[in-house]
């Protein structure tokens, strides 16, 4: 079963997922081409790391909404078979194809352009189609990089069973206090542990970045504010507007440069969580103008096909660097050539939707039934 019972659709969190993943999809062009472009608007496009933890924390809500007897009157227990079904089944058909897509490229690194070890390529071509990559910070990034935070997701739907159980008593604010400490601590372990063993040794990145259990108090976070959307407190709809605006207003002002945080633990990811949650929280309540505006209906369906486009555009990328066109002798100018492949990738995200994601998940979900 995908919910316990019905509970009400929350279209505008749909909506955002669209903007997150058009900023990790231009991320991964390289911001560095749009050199045209205001300053703002490339600062914005770096940020395609920080947007991954939007989803996070996104997830951590939509699971604790979808999954969890908080709120009911009577407790129900997760049927952990039909949750990691329903979930293998969301994440596996676009992942896989992007696999297939990227495949030529994955065996060309290995043993045409660079010669890969044999037990390396062997490693990943084991932990990828395994969802276990980012266990392994020499995987973590193999065959298709953006694949990474899918590994990272894998693991949090696994810990969200016990994660429930352990906080079924628990208040949604006192949860919140809980996650906040958490991604506080885990912030400042990756800053003053994990930086200076980065800076020494750059091995030392792909732990500091991709490990699972690093983005576990972020997925936390969400699952508090997925409680407090079911019990409360929950802003009015007057605060909510206000909510999603002031988040937006704090992002564009920290993305633009006017001002300068130093680095430190409640700067890192402790601010993100904040931000992301009042947006988060702010959208998924209704009667709001920010609420019906992430509501529209091309951006809903944006929405619905924005993993496949997380999921495929790194692999149309890898085509698209090979064979995209010249015009008299040189590379495509970016006004034209970053539209073009964007709608590529749209085009391709729209047919999985429509014929891999959607059916296979329908057909996996009847199968395992």
């Amino acid at each position: 079963m995908e919910r316990p019972q019905a509970r009400p659709n929350l279209p505008a969190l749909t909506g955002l997922r669209f903007f997150a993943a058009f900023v990790v999809v231009a991320f991964h062009y390289n911001p560095d081409r749009f050199v045209n472009m205001p300053e703002f608007f490339r600062s914005w496009l770096e940020t395609g790391y920080e947007a991954v933890t939007f989803f996070f924390v996104l997830s951590g809500f939509i699971m604790s909404y979808m999954y969890s007897d908080f709120g009911q009157e009577k407790p129900r227990k997760i049927n952990l078979r039909s949750f990691f079904v329903a979930r293998f089944a969301r994440l596996a058909p676009a992942y896989y194809l992007a696999l297939l897509i990227a495949l030529p490229f994955f065996i060309g690194d290995a043993f045409v352009w660079e010669h890969q070890p044999i037990a390396e390529f062997a490693s990943q071509a084991l932990l990828v189609p395994a969802f276990l990559q980012s266990w392994w910070p020499p995987a973590a990034l193999a065959w298709n990089p953006p694949g990474w935070s899918i590994s990272v997701e894998w693991c949090l739907y696994a810990a969200f069973p016990l994660l429930a159980v352990v906080s079924h008593r628990m208040s949604g604010r006192r949860m919140l206090l809980v996650s906040f400490v958490f991604v506080a601590v885990v912030a400042g372990f990756r800053l003053r542990v994990m930086g200076p063993l980065v800076e020494e040794n750059p091995a030392w990145h792909n732990f500091a970045q991709y490990f699972p259990l690093f983005h576990l108090p972020t997925f936390y976070s969400g699952m508090a504010l997925g409680r407090m959307q079911l019990t409360g407190p929950r802003p009015s709809p007057q605060v909510a507007g206000w909510l999603c605006l002031a988040s937006m207003a704090v992002l564009l002002v920290k993305y633009s440069g006017v001002v300068q945080l130093p680095p430190g633990p409640l700067t890192t990811d402790t601010v993100l969580v904040l931000l992301f949650g009042m947006l988060i929280m702010g959208a998924a309540q209704a009667g709001h103008f920010a609420q019906r505006a992430l509501s529209w209906v091309p951006l809903i369906f944006l929405g619905e096909i924005s993993y496949s486009m997380y999921a495929l555009h790194e692999p149309i990328a890898m085509w698209w660097e090979k064979f995209r066109p010249d015009i008299y002798g040189t590379r495509l100018a970016v006004a034209v050539e970053f539209p073009t492949y964007f709608a590529i990738v749209l085009v391709a995200s729209t047919l999985c939707y429509y014929y891999v994601e959607a059916p296979l998940r329908r057909l996996i979900r009847r199968w395992a039934a």
